[in-house]
């Protein structure tokens, strides 16, 4: 029941940032994990959808050259 839905691209144009660079929490450990610098790195989320009939946003790290990384779900209910 987790899985991670394929996002369409109408899903991810219409993303928003949650944060960006140094503002990311988890900045270091994505740059030690994955590389990058610090002002490529965006945390991202979907609008809210419904997944398995639950309401729902997906969230992920993201980086010019290295893509998206860490999908995972947030439930809303």
């Amino acid at each position: 029941m987790s899985d991670i839905p394929n996002l369409t691209k109408e899903q991810l144009a219409n993303s928003r940032v949650i944060a960006r660079g140094g503002r990311i929490r988890e900045i270091g450990r994505l740059i030690s994990q994955y590389g990058g610098t610090i002002k490529g790195w965006t945390k991202k989320s979907t609008q809210p959808l419904t997944i398995a009939g639950r309401p729902a946003e997906v969230h992920w790290y993201e980086h010019h050259g290295i893509g998206r990384v860490e999908e995972k779900i947030k439930w809303l209910d």
